[in-house]
């Protein structure tokens, strides 16, 4: 029978070295949703999310000159090995900022302290195409569509030492758009613009253990 000492990780979001739909975009930085989800960190504990609205550049994110409190993701007790996912979301707008920012606010008053035990049973095929938000779904729906995610990626980790995590992001569906035809009565096509499994760039996580000291 396999033991696992418990202890405290702390995960803290470096940069996103951004490739194929994280390279589009103009000279101005574009607002984007970062979901992390812990999975199963702990015995009865299916999963953890940290959801956040970052500004990324046009090459991508680099927060690692920002303070802890912008980087930080989770610091939460592990007992063996556990999964990290992380999900960034197409271009938002300054409207879609504001209203997802209210709902998240307004839901995560009401779940703070709870255990939110949904995990889908694949995490890469439902779980990897929309948020893992279903425990605000209720609050999502006066707040527009739910963006649509354009990366992700996961690695499944072990407590240890403080290392860096390279999690190699791809886009989980095709990310399209519409195009409108020349002629008066042509229709919109829509067109692929990064093929699902397209390469979309590399999320650096700064990964932290702590162990109880003995007495």
């Amino acid at each position: 029978m396999s033991r696992y000492p418990r202890g405290t990780v702390e995960l803290a979001l470096e940069s996103v070295r951004g490739e194929g739909p994280l390279a589009s975009g103009g000279a101005r930085p574009t607002e984007r949703l970062v979901t992390a989800t812990l999975l199963w960190p702990r015995p009865l504990i299916a999963e953890r999310v940290a959801v956040r609205t970052l500004a990324f550049e046009r090459g991508g994110l680099d927060l690692s000159e920002r303070d802890w409190t912008e980087r930080i993701l989770f610091k939460e007790t592990v007992e063996g090995p556990f999964g990290l996912l992380l999900q960034v979301s197409e271009p938002l707008a300054a409207t879609q900022v504001a209203r997802l920012a209210a709902a998240f606010g307004a839901a995560l008053l009401r779940t703070a302290g709870t255990e939110i035990g949904r995990l889908a049973a694949n995490p890469w095929s439902a779980t990897m195409v929309r948020f893992p938000l279903q425990h605000l779904a209720g609050e999502l729906g006066g707040a527009g569509k739910v963006p649509a995610v354009v990366a992700a990626g996961a690695v499944t980790l072990r407590p240890g030492h403080a290392q860096p995590v390279d999690i190699p992001l791809r886009t989980p569906a095709d990310v399209t758009r519409l195009r409108r035809g020349a002629g008066p009565r042509a229709r919109p096509r829509r067109e692929v613009l990064h093929p699902a499994g397209t390469a979309a760039g590399v999320a650096r996580i700064d990964a932290d253990y702590y162990r109880r000291a003995n007495p």
